[in-house]
């Protein structure tokens, strides 16, 4: 009996886990609007500097020729992380990114974002 109680707590830890990432990733309003970014076959993200930075960037992602929605999910997926976050659209071949700008130490301007997500390219 043991056993299976240890067994169902960890199961039970796992779900709650599952939940709640789930439900801060589902908790992202998405707007109607958004800046325009884009993304070569390297998978490196440029966001457009011309104008101030944006939470919200739209990227083509048609030309990557992504098999299915899994790939292009997984690609995706890679490259978030604690200030980016994307949401991918197959149906319409499109990339929704997120800048979490509030998790820097200071505010950053876009040209620092476009950087920022340069960098992260060349690892």
């Amino acid at each position: 009996m043991k056993l299976t109680l240890k067994k169902m707590s960890k199961v039970i830890l796992a779900a709650g886990f599952v939940l709640l990432s789930t439900t801060s990733f589902g908790q992202t309003q998405w707007p109607d609007n958004y800046g325009q970014g884009t993304i070569n076959t390297d998978y490196c993200v440029t966001i457009d500097t011309t104008k101030p930075l944006e939470e919200f960037y739209r990227i083509d992602i048609s030309h990557l020729n992504f098999a299915s929605e899994a790939d292009a999910q997984k690609v995706f997926g890679a490259i978030s992380n604690n200030r980016l976050t994307y949401k991918v659209d197959f149906t319409n071949q499109v990339a929704y990114l997120k800048v979490h700008a509030d998790r820097t130490q200071h505010p950053q301007d876009v040209i620092w974002w476009n950087n920022y997500i340069d960098s992260l390219c060349k690892n």
